[in-house]
């Protein structure tokens, strides 16, 4: 008995090797569109800040900060969930009487109403603080040059505040504030 091999159609082979093409293409774009979309959808809070180093050779003036919301009480966090299996932690915000916005509870999953951040624990959970790491884009901002320097002295003073944007437990720096 003889077998029949059946070929595509060449609109077929044409819509796989489009595919095939774009596949790729669809997966570097989605690193920058995360933080477009925050920016676009996402609301404006303050963070409290604190430095750690002013410049780049390559890239020019940035400042790396710190947040007071990267080690938040781990009274926080239930204490029937301190040993459950997580991927991430889920940081309510709510901001205090200066308008800086500040942890008030962490959660295993994300939480129904309000601001929150997604965030990974460094080094689990001990008995009084959870250490956070909110991602790559919370930890660097880019500024005009010589402005560095400037911006570091007055975190160092308590004076600089970080206005993001948080969407879906995402956040962006979007700018930063010094008092006039």
């Amino acid at each position: 008995m003889a077998r029949s091999i059946v070929q595509p159609s060449a609109e077929k082979r044409l819509s796989r090797y489009l595919l095939a093409m774009l596949l790729p293409l669809a997966v570097m774009l989605v690193r920058p569109l995360a933080p477009s979309a925050v920016i676009m959808f996402g609301q404006e809070i303050r963070l409290s800040t604190r430095p750690v180093d002013p410049r780049d050779i390559f890239r020019g003036d940035y400042v790396t900060l710190s947040f007071s919301i990267e080690q938040v009480d781990a009274s926080l966090l239930r204490e029937q969930d301190r040993d459950k299996p997580f991927t991430y932690l889920y940081v309510r915000l709510r901001p205090d009487e200066k308008g800086i916005w500040q942890p008030d509870r962490v959660s295993l999953a994300p939480p129904v109403t309000g601001i929150y951040i997604r965030a990974l624990a460094e080094g689990g959970i001990d008995s009084s603080t959870i250490n956070l790491d909110y991602g790559d884009f919370l930890k660097r901002y880019y500024v005009k040059e010589n402005t560095g320097l400037e911006l570091e002295r007055a975190a160092r003073r308590g004076e600089l505040t970080a206005v993001v944007k948080v969407w879906r437990g995402r956040v962006v720096i979007t700018s930063l504030e010094m008092p006039d």
